[in-house]
């Protein structure tokens, strides 16, 4: 189950009029950034992994008919590493980004599964951090 993201920072939103593809007459362009907890520790010699899923409603409210498709891209923007000794290492992945619309609300739902891992002894790291590109295609009435 995803971690629900309530709270945006930097929020930019555009709303471009367009035509096309598939009656689609509005893209929406919105930029973001959001601050998330994913944190893990090794003991010893051992590798140590976490993964964990982000999702966030983006964009205006739209009807299933009214939403062509959605792209979503993520970055790692606020990331921090705990004391590497030699031999030991950290390593922050986003495995993957989703944009789609979301029945229940109405809106996208931006999903963002990301891994950290980091072994050696008393090792941590920690994705605290991630920066969004989503665009949205509409087809909404003319006014």
């Amino acid at each position: 189950m995803a971690i629900k993201i309530a709270q945006i920072e930097n929020l930019q939103q555009m709303d471009v009029v367009i035509a096309g593809p598939d009656d689609a007459n509005h893209l929406f362009i919105i930029d973001g950034q959001f601050n998330a907890s994913l944190a893990i520790g090794s003991q010893g010699t051992n590798f140590a992994t976490a993964k964990e899923t982000f999702s966030a409603l983006i964009g205006p409210k739209l009807a299933n008919r009214q939403f062509v498709r959605a792209i979503g891209t993520a970055s790692i923007v606020k990331s921090q590493i705990g004391n590497i000794a030699p031999g030991g290492f950290a390593n922050w992945s986003i495995i993957d980004v989703d944009a789609d619309w979301d029945d229940e609300s109405g809106q996208v739902e931006l999903r963002i599964e990301a891994q950290v891992s980091c072994s050696g002894s008393n090792q941590s790291a920690s994705i605290n951090g991630f920066a969004f590109h989503v665009t949205i295609l509409a087809a909404l009435p003319a006014n």
